[in-house]
């Protein structure tokens, strides 16, 4: 991989930035740490020199000119280190005791503390620091101590500084481009599974390594994507077959239709309203479809709401009391009050018409229907149970399919498009749709996120 394409990416970018702000805190931590130690020593030495000032002072005040240069001159010997400098001039500058044989320059330029070299009789140039008293007559002393620790301390301090902030960079650069590196052959699986699947290869999935990371986040959420939509287009795949199946039958006959009457020199009522019958068929098949296919959409989504499914369960309960009745079936409903769901009425409301519509079509006379509406714990569980002949295990889940329709069911009316489009409102409302055995008969429950009021 060419090092141009690494530092275009994000990962390589942000580590840029964390190594700039890391490597600010870096030198600002030894920029505060060294004037903290170099102030401390400075203000340690100069109070030194600041004492020796004042007690010179006194000893010249009481002594006079020959007692300050005795004491200049004793301080001198017991310095064996010497550590301390000691200049006493008259106003020619010309030494009269003390450790050091001229008068730095750097004293005339300033009356406070100065720092300045002393040249030692090796001819080594020492720091040093020093402040200057005025006595008598333009005699003028000064007072000061070496400071070469300081400047030894300024100097690994500055190395310190110069190495710390190198490393830093240095590591931060290297870990940037390691972590760009494996962030680069991540995305390129990535990359390359999604062209795959661009030229066509819907099976391929990117690879997963097991972690526990973002990538690995996102390698899931791809691969759940690509799940689904496998699925949409297998679904989509098969619904082509369905209708092309089961609406060539119709069609077939609808068109037969129309030819005998075409051929006929007054075409008959019964006729015409057999082709009529047909045609509206089709139209409810084809209507069923697209609403199955808004419903998946999530159109009515934004139309949801706060409800009470209570009382939506009982009004349709009370319509469907008469339409039991007339086919001779023992209709009756347990319903808890108060339950509250959010979603859409009217989706709600049509998914218990098809589970009511295919009770009411699969009981046999003298059957029983009973609607249960029921609070769980964090759900509402709605059930229509009955008795007919219910629906082999084997054959469960592929009733909830389009079009799906058992053996049994093929002479009865129907285009096998109900339960799907209950599945499709469950899942819209992020709720679940189950079948079970009502032996004999089936129990259908439709379970939904409650909301209590």
């Amino acid at each position: 991989m060419r090092l141009p394409s690494i530092l275009r990416t994000g990962v390589f970018q942000l580590t840029m930035v964390y190594m700039a702000l890391f490597g600010a805190s870096v030198a600002a931590l030894f920029i505060f740490t060294y004037w903290s130690t170099i102030g401390s020593i400075e203000r340690q030495s100069d109070s030194v020199i600041e004492a020796e000032i004042r007690g010179l002072a006194e000893q010249y005040e009481r002594r006079g000119l020959p007692g300050l240069v005795e004491i200049i001159r004793e301080r001198v010997r017991r310095d064996t280190q010497g550590r301390s400098v000691y200049l006493f001039v008259d106003s020619s500058l010309r030494p009269i005791a003390g450790n050091m044989a001229y008068w730095p320059q750097e004293l005339n330029r300033s009356s406070g503390l100065v720092s300045f070299f002393k040249i030692n009789a090796d001819g080594v140039q020492i720091p040093a620091r020093a402040r200057v008293l005025t006595v008598g007559q333009g005699y003028r002393l000064m007072v000061g101590r070496e400071i070469n620790e300081l400047a030894l301390i300024n100097q690994d301090f500055r190395r310190a500084l110069v190495w710390g902030i190198g490393l830093t960079m240095g590591l931060a650069l290297a870990g940037g481009i390691l972590m760009s590196l494996q962030a680069q052959r991540r995305i390129a699986r990535l990359n390359r599974t999604t062209r795959q699947i661009i030229a066509g290869d819907l099976s391929r999935r990117v690879p997963t390594t097991g972690g526990r990371d973002e990538f690995e986040e996102l390698t899931q959420n791809v691969n759940a994507m690509l799940d689904q939509i496998e699925n949409l287009m297998a679904g989509l795949r098969h619904v082509g077959d369905s209708i092309a199946h089961d609406l060539r039958g119709p069609l077939t006959r609808l068109g037969n239709q129309l030819e005998l009457l075409a051929a006929e020199a007054e075409p008959s009522r019964e006729g015409l309203t057999m082709c009529a019958e047909q045609a509206e068929g089709l139209l409810a098949t084809f209507n069923a479809l697209l609403r199955i296919s808004r419903v998946e959409s999530g159109a009515y989504r934004s139309a949801f709401a706060e409800l009470d499914l209570s009382g939506i369960v009982s009004d349709i309960c009370e319509l469907y009391h008469a339409a039991a009745e007339d086919e001779r079936i023992t209709f009756s409903s347990e319903i808890e009050p108060s339950i509250a769901v959010f979603g859409d009425r009217e989706l709600l409301a049509q998914a218990l018409t098809n589970l009511l519509d295919n009770a009411i079509k699969y009981t046999p006379q003298g059957g029983s229907i009973v609607v249960r509406l029921i609070q769980e714990a964090d759900s509402a569980c709605l059930e229509v149970a009955d008795n007919g002949p219910g629906v082999p295990a084997k054959d469960r889940e592929r009733v909830f399919e389009r079009f799906a329709r058992l053996d049994q069911s093929r002479s009865l009316p129907g285009n096998g498009l109900g339960l799907a489009l209950v599945k499709a409102v469950a899942e819209q409302h992020g709720g679940t749709l189950e079948v079970a055995d009502n032996s004999p008969g089936l129990i259908v429950s439709l379970k939904l996120p409650s909301k209590q009021p």
